[in-house]
């Protein structure tokens, strides 16, 4: 392309247009510069308290872009988060508050007359690179900032990282090692780099000339000598090179120039839409690392894993309860006020403690009994936050949500009534109130930390709010074709075939047309047209709202085609699900739920029997215990998405990962045009039509939503787009000096790969057969994955009644987690489903263990026939502790992990714990081979527990010998002896110890004798009991005080764990 730049001084059009916007954008960057050098000088110098406090960041947030809007403020909000970022960088602390340092971009690329202008300037620059690899390189001390200079401008040029936040990171990453999955599916070996320190997953796949770079780097220095300061580095390589010394320095006007005119150059030979991923930081985000994996590789991670996760810091500490039930009165003004006033009362105070006026009176109006739940659990919220972050910061946030919400649900008069779905609702229209895309992003993050104590101190329902997850990031998770097979293969196990036909329906819905869990429970018969009476070839799904529910937003309401986007034996089992609905009813109304219970036409299915079971499903199959059912919302936009930026079928979606575990391929068209198969329009359509379309099918206002929010492979999309650039071929001298090879060497390497001898090859032909990164440059990040197996198969068929949770501290932590969420004002029933979700068991296993604990801990040391006050309990050695008595922690006094009222505690010394679990795992390993033999080995030894004494005593032999080989099982047998107290007759002692050798399985010099209290008449050979002593590993410096709770722990454990039938069932029933 010719001289861009105007002829003369006076600009005309897009040049004069462009003018102008430069000098807006210059003045409102500056006016951020001064208030930043004025008012905040001490945090540009460093001089600043670690960490950085919340409010501090809002405050100046709050004073840059105060009384601007629009352009500007968006213009000073990414020049204040680009400084804040490069003063952090300089001064070595991180800034909090990241839902604030989110850059607010654009849908489009915005390319100009002076992007084109720089990508002539800079196409020079390429030139003088390709001639630098004829020359001979740079030697000695420079040879390392050299090639480090050139692998950066290669990134940049070739690789498309073209913004410097995302260039930062990825430069980051390079001494970690190229990221590789020894085992991927399709003909391609990726590799890539990954950074997960980002508030937004980062991955990036190198184009082919850069990775032959990274291969040099590698090989001749090791990628972890990677130098830091890419821009000094950039500028430093292209002044050796090029002829234009002008245009180079090493500040980043240079870095953003070269960039702008990298990313107009990536406009035209890839797609443009496509290409802006990587143009701007926080537009797309990658795919969560598991999630990633997995696709490529059709493998899962490990699903048994013995690391138990700490309870959360709010539940460590107990508080006075706040119900979430209670009056539904009040005023949502006067609410706010009476909680900004109890803030106020020492607002200097960068934090408060439990002492405080504020925290004291916030708490008040947290337990006031005449207030609303809503009103309380807020004032709760913010007493617990004040302990933590100033009091202007929480001001803040209840700025952005509080009133609204109040206003909303001050007449609920109990809170548990809500489930997921409600809340979704809820927060989407706090959501849809926010007046810029800033507010919102800041307002999700807010309103994520709100439920998130929602969900940890109340055990109310975990919801999805738009663009964050639980760890308030975007929620980057899929469900891969593979799995989504699997799932279907599950529910097809439940016996109730109406409840299989029903959750099948909803999970194809789900997966293939993206629909909302709200919106498939609102589904009503004529929503579903052409499956039925009429039979049409062509049936579609109508979204909106009706008398259950209005859809999120008005873009929410879609038509779908469902002959396109379910394969045929889905469509299939579509049409059977709604005709077997129809032929319920009495008669012909096409007005009643296609999803509802029978006989019941006109009530909502419960979420927890068509929802909850198939993301139980959905975790099995993909081994990954945070999946939920949006997941399949970003499922469907994500593999959409994919195939829709495919110029011809399978070029960037390979075959293999489209297939089932048998190989047979289950997306739905395969082998045509995606956009022609849902438009019927064989012709080219610009990316954006076909983006602008998927955004039309996910119901969402804007591409920049999907794209951001819901598609995740567009950076492996864009990578592999960049392999398919045209590019000259190259010289055998330049071949060498991108893989760093001699003349002889690059002819022995061309031979082994099968190449042509002394022949130009393209870039991307040399790059698709290197060989491994040696010296640690890679990482098989599949490595500790495994096949998926079925857990009814027939080679490792486990029984159903002999499955055992991993971990027995994770069981306590659970029981201890239900019994505090009971106390903060949750049901029993929302307390088990809550706490089954954060700790990844299932509801049935939770309920289970709740309710033999309780039943068990009710027992008494010894069974008076009267009650007696402070009678001791037999797993503790004092009474029962109720709900408010629990002692944990708290500075004040109590322990770390106390006895429970449901389950005792594990022994004191963290140090052991290890023990405890090993312990415990042998008992998982005898339930899985013989369940008889565990329930016979457990109970013996849970029956005769008492407290109270030092060591567990039977009366009956066959009690001491099923006791014996617990010991055996859990590795204290060569610690036990058999001690026999002599009967008055003394028959002889080597008489007593053959006859108890005999009875007892033990050899003769582990029984011993004694005489000082002898056992009576009746008993001829004496009585014995087993004694073990303290073990020497394991248990501390003080064993004794710790290695006989162990065993009571465990045992008490495994027996209210296991899922089959026990004694304690028998007695319960009584």
């Amino acid at each position: 392309m010719g001289e861009t730049e105007a002829k003369n001084e006076n600009l005309h059009g897009d040049e004069l247009r462009e003018k102008k916007r430069h000098q807006i954008a210059k003045s409102e960057r500056d006016a951020v510069d001064r208030i930043l050098d004025q008012s905040f000088s001490r945090l540009v110098t460093g001089d600043v308290p670690e960490p950085v406090p919340e409010g501090l960041v809002a405050f100046i947030f709050e004073t840059a872009c105060a009384g601007v809007t629009g352009n500007a403020l968006r213009i000073r909000h990414n020049h204040l988060v680009r400084r804040l970022d490069e003063i952090a960088g300089e001064h070595g602390f991180e800034i909090p508050n990241r839902d604030l340092m989110i850059v607010v971009r654009m849908d489009t690329p915005p390319m100009t007359p002076r992007s084109f202008a720089h990508k002539s300037v800079y196409e020079v620059i390429e030139a003088d690179f390709w001639n630098s690899l004829r020359s001979d390189g740079v030697k000695g001390s420079r040879r390392l900032t050299h090639d480090a200079g050139r692998l950066v401008y290669s990134m940049i040029w070739f690789g498309g990282l073209h913004s410097q936040k995302f260039l930062k990171t990825i430069c980051g990453a390079i001494t970690s090692g190229l990221q590789t999955a020894k085992r991927s599916r399709g003909d391609k070996q990726l590799y890539w780099l990954e950074s997960t320190e980002s508030s937004e997953g980062s991955r990036w796949f190198p184009d082919p000339v850069t990775l032959m770079l990274l291969h040099r780097f590698n090989r001749e220095h090791g990628l972890k000598a990677f130098p830091a300061n890419a821009p000094s580095l950039l500028a430093g390589f292209v002044s050796r090179i090029s002829f234009r010394k002008s245009a180079v320095s090493a500040d980043r006007n240079f870095v953003r120039s070269l960039m702008d005119a990298a990313s107009t150059v990536a406009s035209l030979d890839i797609m443009g839409c496509a290409g802006f991923v990587q143009s701007a930081a926080s537009v797309s985000v990658s795919m969560g690392p598991s999630s990633w994996v997995r696709l490529i590789t059709g493998l899962v991670p490990p699903r048994v894993r013995y690391n138990t996760p700490t309870s959360p810091s709010e539940l460590t500490v107990n508080k006075p309860s706040c119900p979430l039930y209670g009056p539904k009165n009040g005023n949502a003004k006067d609410a706010i006020a009476s909680i900004l006033r109890a803030l106020a009362l020492d607002e200097r105070k960068k934090s408060a403690s439990v002492k405080s006026a504020s925290y004291k009176a916030l708490r008040g109006i947290a337990e006031s009994s005449t207030v609303s739940p809503i009103v309380r659990v807020v004032a709760s919220w913010c007493a617990l936050s004040r302990l933590s972050v100033t009091a202007s910061t929480i001001r803040r946030y209840l700025s952005e949500f509080a009133e609204p919400l109040i206003a909303e649900m001050i007449a609920e008069e109990d809170l548990n009534d809500l489930d997921e779905d409600d809340w979704e609702d809820l927060y989407a229209e706090l959501l849809k109130a926010s007046s810029s895309i800033q507010q919102q992003a800041y307002r999700s993050g807010v309103l994520r930390r709100f439920h998130h104590y929602l969900v940890t101190q109340h055990g109310l329902p975990d919801t999805y709010i738009e663009g964050v997850s639980s760890n308030g990031q975007v929620d980057a998770e899929i469900l891969t074709p593979a799995e989504f097979g699997r799932t279907l293969s599950m529910l097809e196990d439940e016996p109730d075939r109406r409840l299989s036909e029903t959750r099948k329906t909803a999970l194809i819905l789900g997966y293939r047309c993206g629909l909302r869990r709200g919106e498939i429970r609102r589904l009503l018969l004529r929503d579903l047209q052409g499956l039925y009476e009429p039979a049409l070839a062509f049936p579609s799904l109508i979204v909106r709202g009706n008398k259950f529910g209005a859809t999120k937003t008005a873009n929410a309401n879609r038509v779908l085609p469902l002959w396109a986007l379910l394969t045929d034996s889905e469509l299939d089992l579509v049409r059977c699900w709604y005709r077997r609905r129809v032929l319920e009813q009495p008669s012909i109304k096409r007005n009643q739920l296609v999803f509802s219970e029978l006989h019941q036409p006109d009530s909502l299915m419960p979420a927890r029997t068509l929802i909850d079971p198939i993301q139980d499903a959905m975790r099995s199959a993909s081994g990954t215990p945070i999946l939920r059912f949006h997941h399949l919302r970003h499922s469907c936009a994500t593999f959409s998405a994919l195939r829709l930026m495919e110029s011809c079928p399978g070029e960037i979606f390979p075959v293999e990962w489209a297939c089932s575990d048998d190989g047979a391929v289950i997306m739905p068209h395969w082998g045509e045009d995606w956009y022609a198969v849902l438009c019927g329009e064989d012709r080219y359509v610009p990316a954006f039509e076909k983006l602008q379309y998927l955004t039309v099918m996910m119901g969402h206002a804007s591409p920049g939503q999907t794209i951001r929010t819901y598609t995740h492979l567009l950076d492996y999309a864009v990578g592999l787009m960049r392999w398919s650039v045209p590019m000259g071929t190259l010289s055998n001298v330049c071949q060498a000096e991108l893989l760093g090879f001699t003349d002889d060497n690059l002819q022995q390497f061309r031979k082994r790969r099968g190449l042509s001898k002394n022949k130009d090859s393209a870039p991307a032909q040399l790059a698709a057969v290197l060989c491994r990164f040696k010296k640690g440059g890679e990482v098989a990040l599949d490595k500790s994955f495994t096949s998926f197996e079925m857990s009814g198969s027939a080679s490792k068929a486990v029984p159903e009644n002999s499955q055992v949770p991993a971990s027995a501290l994770l069981v306590y932590r659970a029981l201890d987690h239900i019994s505090q969420l009971i106390k903060n004002g949750a049901t029993l029933e929302k307390a088990i489903a809550g706490t089954a979700t954060l700790f990844g068991l299932s509801e049935a296993c939770l309920a289970r263990c709740y309710r033999r604990g309780e039943w068990l801990m009710d027992q008494r040391a010894r069974n008076f026939k009267e009650e007696h006050a402070g009678q001791r309990n037999a797993f503790s050695l004092s009474e029962r502790p109720d709900v408010d008595s629990v002692a944990h922690r708290n500075g004040e006094g109590g322990v770390d992990n106390p006895v429970q009222r449901t389950c005792p505690a594990p022994p004191k010394l963290r140090a052991c714990h290890s023990t405890v679990e090993l312990m415990y795992h042998s008992l998982v390993q005898l339930a899985v081979i013989d369940s008889e033999r565990f329930v016979a080995l457990v109970e013996n030894v849970v029956e005769a527990i008492q407290r109270s004494h030092t060591q567990i005593k039977f009366t009956s032999t066959e009690g001491k010998v099923l006791y014996l080989r617990f010991l055996e099982l859990t590795g204290f047998l060569p610690l036990a002896w058999v001690d026999v107290r002599a009967p008055e007759n003394d028959p002889g002692k080597q008489q007593m110890m053959e006859y108890w050798s005999k009875e007892l399985s033990m050899p003769t010099s582990r029984i011993r004798i004694r005489w000082d209290d002898p056992a009576g008449p009746r008993n001829a050979m004496g009585v014995a009991q087993i004694e073990v002593d303290p073990p020497r590993k394991g248990f501390g410096e003080r064993p004794r005080q710790h290695y006989m709770p162990a065993l009571r722990f465990v045992a008490f454990v495994a027996l209210i764990a296991f899922a089959g039938r026990v004694y304690v069932d028998d007695e319960m029933q009584k």
